[in-house]
């Protein structure tokens, strides 16, 4: 059975009749009610809705209509593009509407002829009523035929709408330029809601499309109907409507506008959040988490503000929505009432069921139709302003290459080459401070009249300090920095990799292959050359282990070895390679060096940018690369001889004078062993039904105690109101059937002449006017005035009771959607406090993504869809059980079909949840992927395009979006039989009710006027009711994001933050650490990586920290900053800092971190978040990083604006940021976790003078990437599998001989060993 579950989609195949009623589902049904669905249970996408076909259709169709837009001088806009281009599909779908819309206008008179013959003294036969009755259930099943159908076909047009400009936004993230994506034009989190959010849109508006021009004509049929029966009275529908209708218009309009600014305000809180899970660490350590809260809860504040209108709007809305019918009813009935136009049982109850057919056309369609195409709209103008972005250059193969290439065997030529990151600068527009601001910008990042000749096979090394522009050459290389000015040209294909190793999602083998075919002789070679193999061992599965989301499971290291390992198994021409060497230790860094850019790549073309100068010396050439501009080209002997500040670098550090350690892994299991299982991002995945407890916490979280008696009140308040002046209007009814009965009879001559007029005339303008005397005499009788005051007290208390409806029901709305908004506020709040109070292992071991989810889709599920579906399915609930409950009091026989047909519901639904749930959550399933490979995407961007891999990446898209597509399609079906069979019952019981009635109608007694109730209201409750059995199942799938927001209430937390016992203001003076016998386990299921470390650090010492990968050194520093809790003791200054608040110890403990991270804003914010610091402070402190200068070329100076993550800085400007930090904080401790990884020479010399000069009177733990930086150390702490191995000055450490520390320096080589050597020699007489 399993097995036909796959291959092609059995709706391609099935006939009219199975499509119709969805029985081609039945075996998905059949298999999911026994088994649980996975993804390999999905058909094949049907071939009108493969990715592919529909990208290219779009975006021929788009181009073609930009183009046509462009020549008449008009505006292209998006919307109106998609709409043409599907406008066949939707349209012909239109005639479902019309036979839908067109039966039910029928029904209400064919159940006025059945009413009648319930009448006193009816004239219809038995076989007439009997030919009526089977009319309106034949017509039932039609409407049942053709109105599911209609809502699917929207549903599935919309979807491939969905799929198609999906499709064309990816092809344009391929196509961007990389400089619209770091000046704040586009972020990728604008990108992602685009596909996640914006596009959802079309699922709500395609539906309602029809009603624009379908529902005044539908108001002209059924006014021209209400004429025939109640004449010019009918026209207070037309009154009424033109009231309410543009009021919800109105309404809708100001929605619209609220959800744009509700988007926008989420955008900013998204974003933000987006960056604080990315640094959490840092936040922590800086005990920023106070700031950061304090704009998140502004943000939200405004967000939650924003919903709240929007929720009034919308409350306002559906409150007029459930009250237009019965508004308009009583206009009617009241105004027929008060000036005596003649009503009957007949004529009341296909009045009622016209005017509820005016509801859902007029009041709800249309109302949705203005709400959510103003949304769409919106959303699609977001969507193509991303769109219009700059595209990347393409250059034509001819001008790849020139002639005197050819000739001189260059393979690359640049001439007079200039170019900038902000594009060429016009100054025919603005004022002079902005060209002035123009130049500084164009000043800062560009490159200026590069010359440059690299011959084939040529290896050139590419040096120069921090932000010269290193990277932007290899970029203009690439053509993703095109030149303003002058000429680049390659020749032959490029290879590349860039500075931030990029690993995708997928195995160590797809990374490495990266869509090529695995050729096992070169793939072996490169795995040899890129020093793979020993990590593979490590590996359970090898090289098909996963890697998790961006490598999350992998060292850096590690990543920076795979993403080179991906760039050489391609064949190129030309390689640029971005500091390829710069996460990898000594050892490794020298292996890569010599096996794989010597080696491997022999005789290609190799243009390495690097900071380690131990290698240049075997480079053919180096280019010196200074502000934009070349300064040295030569040989590393003719550099030396120039005499130049570089050539004074190269003679002092003698040669090679680095040593990398790579960098420690943030996960907890640096051995590899948490790398040999298959990735398990950790999601909490929810299976089988949601529990009552979810709804338990869910309105726990709004002051239950208030509003639910409040909003519970109020709807059933309405409801009794509703029933109850229905049943005076069923009363009032039989009252105007029996005074015409006794008119017939001769009691009254009053309706014979009425009857007359109106045959006569066709209205009743001659009975208003001139049969008012009859009436008066008629009332003249004691007879005729009981009657009369009888009547005038039902309709009295009709029209009390639906006020009171009315009333009820708008303020059940209102009071229900502020519950919701406190609901929706309190649970974010509480999920945003304790994510932030989380021990850091929670966010080294789930992905950003994940977490975010929670703050994101889930969030946006409470704020919006979760509030509305609960109230209506509440309301829904409550209106259909009145109307059963009357319904079975009029007719007690109908509880006999009843309890059989509800059982027979249960069962429907107890087999089809399964399926449908499971089908909802594999399409959430199957939408991850296309989130996570547009993230893969724009973090590889560069890499894609320069390794001729965007072809591949499409189609990797395409094929994510196919089996999204599939599941998604799969739902809509499911749920669709689910609501076919479902009505299909409903309409059983609805034949029943008439044929039983019918049958019994003698003997029960039953009257025209509660018949004709009975059958109102169960002709009104087929959509209500196949609305709520879709939603019901909808929203137990919903409420899983409920689920997953209170499992994130419930995370493991940090020690408080704050202690009883304060430690004095002062503390520490001293800075003396000590520790005894501390261990660390990140986690109870890890294992441990510090053993019974025992040592004491004296106030003001210098202390290094070395070790190989994995030794423990950043656990070392993790435990003292209680990132995680350590066993044992450490004391500082006599302080046990364990039993101290997290904030008392982390506030008086500076750190410089592994990784540079800056968060969006202001770059004083990033600086200073409490504002602790004067402007004066911060320039000091900058100038002692000698960042001023930079800093103040910016026109906002200290309130320059810093991208995400600091992309506007170079990574060696990132460091010195968080240099900078660290003096202004003035602490006595100073932590350095590999600080200046990033960083040139000159930028390493000038952060250890800083930290030489400004922490002199400091305590300082440097964890050591460069071992000469530690040789002047008080002492080195030498770690080994989480051991303290040796603790000694260098100098004495290296006279240990086959010594850990000295088997480090000896790892350097000869020469630098011999270097070091002397510098601890030199350290140590001068301590003596």
């Amino acid at each position: 059975m399993a097995d036909k579950l796959k291959g092609p989609c059995p709706y391609s195949t099935a006939n009219w009749l199975s499509r119709f009623t969805f029985w081609w589902v039945f075996p998905l049904f059949r298999y999911g009610f026994r088994h649980p669905l996975t993804q390999d249970h999905l058909y094949d996408v049907l071939p009108e809705d493969q990715s592919d076909l529909l990208g290219d259709r779009m975006e021929n169709s788009w181009n073609a209509y930009v183009k046509k837009c462009e020549e008449k001088g008009k505006k292209p806009s998006l919307y109106w593009a998609v709409i043409a281009e599907f406008k066949w599909e939707w349209g012909v779908n239109g005639i479902f509407l019309v036979a839908s819309e067109g039966i039910r206008i029928a029904q209400p008179y064919l159940i006025g002829r059945i009413i009648s013959y319930f009448q006193p003294g009816s004239t219809l036969s038995q076989t007439e009523v009997y030919i009526y009755a089977t009319v309106v259930a034949v017509s039932h099943i039609l409407q049942l035929i053709v109105y599911p159908k209609y809502f699917f076909t929207c549903l599935h047009i919309a979807l491939k709408m969905k799929v198609a400009v999906a499709s064309l936004i990816y092809r344009k993230i391929l196509k961007i330029k990389i400089t619209s994506l770091s000046n704040h034009s586009t972020t990728s989190g604008k990108i992602i809601n685009h596909l996640s959010t914006d596009l959802e849109k079309f699922s709500y508006t395609i539906e309602s499309f029809h009603f624009c021009w379908l529902g005044p004509l539908e108001i002209v049929a059924i006014l021209y109907l209400l004429y025939q029966q109640i004449g010019l009275v009918s026209f207070l529908t037309l009154a009424v409507t033109v009231v309410l209708l543009p009021l919800q218009f109105m309404l809708g309009w100001i929605y619209g506008k609220l959800r744009m600014k509700i988007g926008a305000a989420g955008d900013k809180r998204i974003h933000l959040m987006n960056q604080i899970i990315a640094g959490m660490r840092v936040i922590k350590m800086y005990c920023w988490e106070k700031p950061f809260s304090e704009i998140v809860f502004n943000l939200r504040g405004w967000e939650v503000s924003e919903i709240w209108k929007a929720n009034i709007a919308k409350s306002i809305n559906i409150g007029l929505f459930q009250s237009a019918s019965v508004i308009i009813s009583m206009a009617l009935f009241g105004t027929a009432w008060y000036t005596g136009v003649p009503l009957s049982a007949q004529r009341i109850y296909s009045i009622l069921g016209w005017v509820f057919s005016l509801r859902q056309t007029i009041f709800l369609f249309m109302m949705y139709l203005v709400e959510n195409n103003k949304q769409l709209e919106s959303s699609l103008k977001r969507i193509q302003s991303f769109l219009t972005l700059e595209d990347m250059k393409v250059f034509s193969e001819s001008e790849g290459t020139t002639k005197p290439m050819e000739k001189g065997g260059v393979s690359v030529c640049i001439r007079d080459m200039t170019t900038s990151w902000h594009g060429p600068h016009s100054l025919d527009k603005g004022g002079f401070a902005n060209k002035l601001f123009d130049q500084e910008m164009a000043e800062a990042f560009s490159l200026k009249n590069i010359d440059l000749d690299i011959k084939k096979g040529e290896l050139l090394a590419v040096v120069g300090p921090v932000g010269s522009g290193k990277t932007s050459l290899l970029l203009s290389l690439l053509k993703e920095l095109p030149p303003e000015t002058g000429q680049v040209c390659v020749q032959g294909r490029l290879g590349y990799m860039a500075q931030t190793p990029w690993v995708m999602s997928g195995t160590i083998q797809a990374n490495v292959t990266f869509g090529e075919n695995v050729e096992e002789g070169r793939y072996r070679q490169v795995l040899h050359a890129c020093a793979l193999y020993k990590d593979l061992e490590l590996m359970r599965y090898g090289d098909q282990t996963l890697v998790g989301e961006r490598g999350l499971l992998l060292s850096g290291g590690q990543k920076a070895r795979l993403t080179l390992a991906r760039t050489v198994y391609r064949d190129a021409d030309v390689y640029l390679l971005d500091d390829p060497l710069g996460a990898v230790d000594t050892e490794v860094g020298s292996h890569l060096f010599q096996r794989c850019i010597c080696e491997l790549l022999r005789g290609k073309t190799r243009i390495l940018v690097t900071h380690q100068l131990q290698y240049l010396k075997s480079a053919d050439r180096i280019v010196v690369l200074n502000e934009g501009r070349v300064v040295s080209v030569g040989t590393y002997d003719d550099l030396v001889k120039q005499g130049t500040e570089f050539s004074s670098i190269l003679i002092r550090h003698d040669k090679n004078i680095e040593e990398k350690d790579e960098r420690q892994e943030k996960s907890v299991n640096v051995t590899g062993e948490k790398s040999t299982e298959a990735f398990d991002d950790g999601e909490f995945v929810e299976t089988g039904d949601v529990g009552w407890n979810v709804y338990k916490d869910y309105y726990l979280s709004g002051r239950p105690w208030l509003y639910l008696p409040l909003t519970m009140f109020l709807l059933l308040i309405a409801y009794a109101s509703y029933g109850y002046g229905h049943w005076y209007l069923a009363k009032w009814a039989e009252l105007s059937d029996s005074l015409n009965l006794r008119t017939q009879n001769g009691s009254y001559p009053l309706y014979p002449v009425i009857d007359t007029l109106n045959q006569t005339h066709g209205l009743y303008t001659i009975y208003m006017y001139n049969i008012t005397p009859l009436l008066q005499t008629s009332n003249s009788t004691p007879e005729g005035s009981l009657i009369t005051l009888q009547g005038d007290e039902l309709m009295q208390q009709y029209l009390v009771a639906m006020s009171v409806f009315v009333v009820g029901i708008s303020l059940f709305s209102l009071v229900y959607f502020r519950m919701s908004v406190i609901i929706s506020k309190r649970l974010h709040n509480n999920m945003f406090r304790v994510v932030m109070g989380a021990k850091t292992h929670f966010f080294d071991s789930n992905p950003v993504g994940q977490i975010l989810n929670r703050f994101a889709r889930d969030l946006g599920l409470i704020d919006s869809l979760i509030p509305s579906l609960t109230c209506m399915v509440i309301e829904i609930s409550v209106h259909l059980a009145m109307k059963i409950g009357i319904t079975c009091i009029i007719n007690p026989f109908l509880l006999l079909p009843l309890t059989p047909l509800v059982i027979v519901l249960y069962l429907i639904r107890w087999f089809s949840l399964p399926t449908t749930r499971n089908m909802k959550r594999l399409e959430a399933m199957t939408q991850s992927p296309i989130f996570s490979h547009i993230s893969d995407t724009l973090v590889g961007l560069q890499s894609i395009r320069a390794l001729g891999m965007s072809r591949k990446f499409l189609q990797d898209f395409d094929r994510f979006q196919d089996r999204h597509t599939s599941a998604f399609f799969l739902y809509l079906s499911t749920i669709r039989w689910f609501s076919v069979n479902s009505l299909f019952i409903l309409d059983v019981y609805f034949v029943l009710v008439i044929l039983l009635s019918l049958v019994l109608r003698d003997m029960i007694g039953l009257s025209g006027g509660l018949f004709g109730m009975a059958l109102n209201y169960l002709l009104t409750m087929a959509t209500p009711f196949a609305y709520m059995m879709r939603k019901t199942a909808d929203l137990n799938t919903l409420l899983t994001s409920v689920e997953r927001i209170v499992f994130y209430t419930k995370l493991e937390q940090e020690a408080p933050k704050v202690s009883d016992s304060l430690p004095p203001s002062s503390w520490p003076q001293n800075g003396e650490i000590k520790l005894v016998n501390v261990g660390l386990q990140y986690s109870s299921d890890t294992d441990q990586v510090l053993h019974n470390i025992t040592c004491l650090i004296n106030s003001r010492e210098k202390i290094g920290i070395v070790g190989r990968t994995g030794a423990g050194k950043s656990s070392l520093l993790a435990a003292l900053l209680r990132l995680a809790e350590p066993t044992g003791e450490i004391y500082i200054d006599g302080v046990n800092v364990l039993k101290i608040g997290l904030h008392e110890l982390r506030n008086k403990i500076s750190v410089i971190p592994q990784d540079p991270i800056l968060f969006s804003g202001t770059l004083r914010k990033n600086l200073d978040p409490f504002e602790e610091y004067t402007d004066d402070q911060l320039w000091i402190a900058l100038e002692q990083v000698q960042l001023k200068v930079k800093v103040q070329s910016e026109r906002e100076g200290l309130y320059m604006e810093v991208s995400d993550s600091g992309q506007n800085l170079s990574v060696g400007q990132r460091q010195l940021v968080c240099l900078a930090r660290a003096i202004l904080r003035q602490n006595n401790i100073l932590v350095l976790d590999e600080a200046t990884a990033n960083v040139d020479h000159n930028t390493d010399r000038l952060i250890q003078e800083t930290i030489r000069s400004r922490f002199k009177n400091c305590t300082v733990l440097t964890v050591a990437h460069r071992i000469h930086t530690i040789m002047d150390s008080s002492r080195v702490m030498v770690l080994n599998q989480g051991k303290l191995v040796e603790f000694d000055t260098p100098y004495q450490l290296l006279q240990i001989e086959d010594g850990f520390f000295r088997n480090l320096v000896q790892q350097t080589g000869k020469a630098q060993a011999k270097v070091l050597q002397t510098l601890a020699e030199n350290y140590h007489k001068e301590r003596s």
